[in-house]
C-alpha cells in the first residue's frame, strides 16, 4: 500500500506541475527524494512503468499537441483548423511564423519535456542505489535513458543546443545551453548504452511490449544519426533492427491504423493509451483525439491537411494511403462503413464560420463509431516508431552514400510494394535521393515529422529543403496563392491562405527558447538568432 500512495503522490505533483506554465520550481528535479522510494525490485519497476506516461502527455495542452502543431501544421502538410472560432493566437502564430519568444505552445514543449527529464533523472538515481539485482538495474537504467534520449531528441530538434541536464540538481541551479552536437552526442550515448542492455520485443511478455526494446534504441539511434548526417551509422544502426527479425511490415497499410491496432509486428515504440499496463488513473485515454475530430462528431478540427498533401499521394496514384491517411469531406472513409459521407464541415453551417480550412481530417487518429467507448475517452495508441520508418532511414542512409544503391532501393520497394506502387529500380543520385524523401512524406504523413524532415534535408546547393517550400516565394506558398483551385481551401479565409510566407530562412531553422526560462536561468541560456 505504501509504494501505491507514493506513486499516485508522484502523479499528482505531475499533474500539479503540468499545470503551470514555468519553470521556476524544480526545473531539474524531482518532488519526491530518492531515499523515500526505490527500496524494492517492484517499486523500482512501478516507478519505470509510470515514466512511460510522462514520454508524450496526452492531453491536448502538452507535448501531443506540438508534435501536431510544429511536425506538421508548420510545413507544407497541414493547416492549424479550428476557423469556426477565434483559434487560440498562439497556434497560429507556430504555423504562420509569427512567434515570439512568449508563445505558449512553445513554451509548454520545453517546459514539459524538461520536466519528464527531471523525473527521469530522479529515477535513475533512484534506481541507482536501490538494493536490487544488478541485471534489473542495468535494464530499469537502459529504459530510462531511452526515454531521456527520445526528450532530448525532440528538444534539440526544436532548439538546437540546450542545456543538458543529467542529475538532479537544486532549484536554483542555473546551465547553460550545451553545444548542438554535445546534445546530439548525449542522445547517441544514452541509446548506444539502452541498445546493448535492453532486451528484444519478443523477449518481453505480453503485458510489457510497451517497454523499450533494443530494436526501439536502434531505431531512434538509427534516426538521430540521420540528422548529424552520420549516413553510414544510420545505415548500420537501422540495419540492426532489419535484420533483427523482431519485426516487420503488416502486409495492409490500413491495419495500422485500427483501434485495436496495439504493439503489433510493426510496431517499434509506441505510447500506450487505455492499457493496463500503466496503471496510473492519470493515463487512461487518448485525449488529444478529439482535437483531430471534425467538428461534427464532437471534435475540434485542428489541424487539417494541405491539398497540397493530398496531390502528393495523387501523383503518386498512392490511393491506399491516401484513403488511410486523410478523411475529405464527402468521400467514404476507410474502415468504417458507419461514415459513408465524411463531413468536416468546409461551408459556413447556420451562420457559423466552416470548420475546417481544408476539409480534411487524420484518418490514422480516428476512431470508427463502432469502436467509439461509451464515455467518449479512446484509447487509440499513438505509434512514434515503426518499422517502416525504419526502412526509410536505412534506404536515405544508403542513398545518401555512393555505391549504396540497391541496398537503398531493396528497402524503399518493401515500403512501396505494400501499398502496390512499382518502384523504379534504376534510380540513382539525386533521382533516387528524391524519390526516398518524396516516400517519407507518404507513408509518414501527420505522425509528427514532416517539419523536422524539410528542416534538416538539403538540397543540391547544400541549402535546406525548407527554403524552397516555406517563404513568400516558397512552392507552398505559390501552390496556394497562386495555383491551387481547392474550392475548400481558396474559400475559407479564417486561415490565410498563403500561410508559411513569413518564413525566415535565417530565422526559422529553430524555435525560440522561451523567454521565460531565459529569465529563470538569470541569463545563463541565450536566445536562437533572430527572436
Amino acid at each position: 500500500m505504501k509504494q501505491l500512495i507514493i506513486l499516485s503522490f508522484i502523479a499528482v505533483a505531475l499533474i500539479t506541475a503540468m499545470s503551470c506554465n514555468k519553470l521556476d520550481q524544480d526545473r531539474y528535479g524531482a518532488e519526491v527524494p530518492v531515499t523515500q522510494y526505490y527500496k524494492t525490485l517492484e517499486q523500482c519497476n512501478t516507478s519505470v512503468q509510470q515514466a512511460y506516461s510522462l514520454v508524450d502527455y496526452n492531453t491536448w495542452w502538452e507535448m501531443g499537441n506540438w508534435r501536431f502543431l510544429s511536425g506538421e501544421a508548420a510545413s507544407d502538410n497541414a493547416w492549424t483548423g479550428n476557423t469556426y472560432q477565434d483559434t487560440h493566437p498562439f497556434y497560429n502564430a507556430v504555423a504562420e511564423y509569427t512567434l515570439n519568444s512568449s508563445n505558449d505552445r512553445n513554451e509548454a514543449q520545453w517546459i514539459q519535456l524538461y520536466k519528464s527529464i527531471g523525473r527521469f533523472n530522479s529515477m535513475i538515481e533512484g534506481i541507482e542505489g536501490a538494493p536490487i539485482d544488478e541485471d534489473s538495474k542495468k535494464q530499469f537504467l537502459s529504459e530510462l535513458k531511452f526515454l531521456r534520449a527520445w526528450c532530448y531528441f525532440s528538444l534539440v530538434r526544436d532548439y538546437g543546443g540546450v542545456p543538458l541536464v543529467l542529475k538532479v540538481y537544486p532549484p536554483d541551479t542555473h546551465l547553460p545551453r550545451s553545444t548542438r552536437k554535445e546534445v546530439y552526442d548525449q542522445v547517441i550515448a544514452d541509446l548506444l548504452e539502452a541498445s546493448s542492455v535492453l532486451p528484444k520485443k519478443s523477449a518481453y511478455p505480453a503485458a510489457d511490449k510497451f517497454r523499450a526494446s533494443s530494436g526501439a534504441a536502434w531505431t531512434l539511434l538509427a534516426k538521430t544519426y540521420l540528422y548529424v548526417e552520420d549516413w553510414q551509422n544510420a545505415e548500420k544502426a537501422a540495419n540492426m533492427v532489419i535484420t533483427s527479425g523482431e519485426y516487420d511490415l503488416e502486409p495492409f497499410f490500413g491495419t495500422l491504423w485500427g483501434y485495436d491496432y496495439k504493439n503489433g509486428q510493426e510496431s517499434v515504440f509506441e505510447i500506450q493509451f487505455g492499457s493496463s499496463a500503466i496503471s496510473s488513473p492519470n493515463y487512461i485515454h487518448n485525449d488529444f483525439i478529439k482535437m483531430l475530430d471534425s467538428r461534427a462528431y464532437g471534435g475540434w478540427s485542428y489541424y487539417t491537411l494541405s491539398s497540397d498533401l493530398e496531390n502528393a499521394f495523387k501523383s503518386e496514384a498512392d490511393s491506399i494511403r491516401l484513403q488511410w491517411t486523410m478523411n475529405r469531406h464527402g468521400m467514404p472513409v476507410a474502415g468504417d462503413p458507419d461514415r459513408p459521407k465524411f463531413n468536416a464541415e468546409p461551408w459556413p453551417n447556420n451562420g457559423v464560420r466552416p470548420s475546417s480550412k481544408s476539409g480534411r481530417h487524420s484518418r490514422k487518429h480516428y476512431v470508427p463509431v463502432a469502436d467509439k467507448p461509451a464515455n467518449g475517452l479512446p484509447s487509440l495508441n499513438d505509434k512514434i516508431l515503426r518499422f517502416a520508418d525504419v526502412l526509410l532511414i536505412h534506404a536515405e542512409a544508403c542513398a545518401m552514400q555512393p555505391g549504396k544503391e540497391a541496398q537503398a532501393l531493396a528497402s524503399l520497394k518493401r515500403v512501396r510494394d505494400r501499398v502496390d506502387l512499382t518502384t523504379n529500380m534504376s534510380l540513382t543520385g539525386w533521382n533516387l535521393i528524391d524519390a526516398v524523401r518524396k516516400e517519407r512524406r507518404l507513408e509518414l504523413a501527420f505522425e509528427g515529422d514532416r517539419l523536422y524532415d524539410i528542416r534538416r534535408w538539403k538540397d543540391q546547393s547544400g541549402q535546406p529543403v525548407i527554403n524552397s517550400i516555406l517563404g513568400p516565394n516558397g512552392s507552398f506558398v505559390t501552390y496556394n496563392t497562386k495555383e491551387s483551385t481547392d474550392v475548400w481551401e481558396k474559400n475559407n479565409v479564417y486561415e490565410p491562405q498563403n500561410k508559411g510566407a513569413n518564413f525566415n530562412p535565417s530565422v526559422h531553422s529553430l524555435w525560440p527558447i522561451p523567454n521565460s526560462q531565459i529569465i529563470i536561468s538569470e541569463g545563463a541560456i541565450e536566445q536562437n538568432p533572430g527572436y
